[in-house]
């Protein structure tokens, strides 16, 4: 019995200093494998948390930037830049009606003339002259000048403007297919477009405007002064 005692006794105390060797090393150890919920609660203190398995990207901004081409704006100043002053005006300055050579839609018929009308019922002003001709047949410039003007307007569908100089303007509009481009320097009689019905148009023909100094005018006066 007292033997058994003894044994009861150093078993107890072999116990107790286990434990509280285990709870010494416990509080004393740099363990490696932490938890990493405890090392983050840890560090979040600190103000910084690294994962060892994170990869470090470095953050980079690129920024690409395309310039648009700068717009074109053609006038008389930038025409005169381009094509010299000095021969436009021995060109144009001698005649003012220079510029008036050939007709733009030869043989074809008078649909409607400048001024007042009425289209779907409803009276309007007619900027211009209508000369009715089937779709595809060749419109001519009415004489020399540079291209201002080649592509889409309202109303006037796909058209093309000329500037002949000395405040004068030409307009070709409702085509089917367009020929002449801006800047193009075109002579009189040279094909620029065809006829089509494209537009505020009910059926094929060219409108054909002439503007002078801003203001349309009547074409009809102009052709009639054609040699």
């Amino acid at each position: 019995m007292h033997t058994r005692r003894i044994l009861l006794a150093f078993s107890l105390a072999a116990s107790a200093a286990s434990v509280a060797f285990a709870d010494l090393v416990d509080l004393n150890s740099q363990n490696s494998s932490t938890d990493r919920i405890e090392e983050l609660t840890r560090t979040l203190a600190q103000g910084t948390y690294s994962e060892s398995q994170d990869i470090n990207i470095p953050a980079q901004t690129e920024i690409n930037v395309k310039l648009r081409e700068k717009t074109v704006e053609l006038n008389n100043e930038s025409l005169a830049k381009k094509y010299g002053s000095a021969s436009s005006a021995k060109s144009y300055s001698a005649n003012p009606y220079s510029w008036l050579v050939a007709h733009p839609l030869p043989n074809a018929r008078v649909s409607s003339n400048y001024g007042g009308r009425t289209m779907n019922g409803r009276a309007e002003r007619h900027s211009g002259l209508d000369l009715a001709a089937p779709s595809g047949t060749p419109i001519y410039a009415t004489g020399p000048g540079i291209v201002t003007k080649s592509g889409w307007g309202t109303g006037y569908g796909q058209y093309v403007e000329i500037n002949h100089g000395n405040g004068y303007l030409t307009r070709y509009a409702h085509a089917s297919r367009l020929i002449a481009r801006v800047g193009d320097r075109v002579a009189a009689g040279e094909h620029i477009a065809n006829v089509g019905c494209t537009g505020r148009c009910t059926g094929p023909h060219l409108h054909y405007e002439v503007v002078k100094d801003g203001v349309r005018k009547n074409p009809s006066t102009y052709l009639a002064m054609l040699p």
